[in-house]
């Protein structure tokens, strides 16, 4: 079955805007942490660390971070998951011996959605707007109808026009 995705402009309002941005940025430094790990663990024990290992480490890092400690934990999950299909991708291709391309340290400006991955645990949609956990009820242009519930949310910065 071929999937479907739909894209629609949110038009967050100015506290909603710094959330966003500060959950945006909490998700990077907390990518970076985990490819850090992966990174230092294979060169220093060639070790490798698995994906579950640092899904765990999302309950430690809400515990510990005051910007992470309002973000839902899914969002967070969904950041380790990138990480690992990042990995993953990387492995494939050096196995098929095409040029590999390690998994990179996102910059400040290289990180750019958040994704939430089960409805009604972090994100819905209320009337005409997406509620999202510790952001709030967030304006949306709906263009065109959804034919169900959307499965997952992948909430992307683009540059304004």
């Amino acid at each position: 079955m071929p999937i479907k995705t739909f894209a629609y402009r949110l038009y967050p309002t100015k506290p909603q805007k710094r959330l966003l941005e500060i959950t945006v940025e909490t998700c990077r430094r907390f990518y970076n942490d985990c490819l850090a790990e992966r990174k230092d663990a294979y060169e220093s024990d060639q070790r490798t660390v698995s994906k579950f290992e640092q899904l765990r480490k999302v309950k430690i890092l809400k515990d510990t971070s005051p910007f992470a400690r309002n973000i839902h934990s899914h969002i967070l999950q969904v950041v380790v998951a990138d990480l690992d299909k990042a990995f993953r991708a990387f492995f494939r291709r050096v196995k098929s011996g095409e040029k590999p391309g390690y998994p990179r340290f996102k910059g400040k400006d290289r990180f750019d959605s958040i994704g939430l991955k089960e409805y009604g645990n972090g994100y819905k949609i209320h009337g005409r707007r997406l509620k999202v956990s510790g952001i709030g009820r967030i304006a949306v242009r709906w263009h065109r109808e959804m034919p169900s519930e959307p499965s997952t949310v992948r909430i992307i910065r683009k540059a304004d026009s």
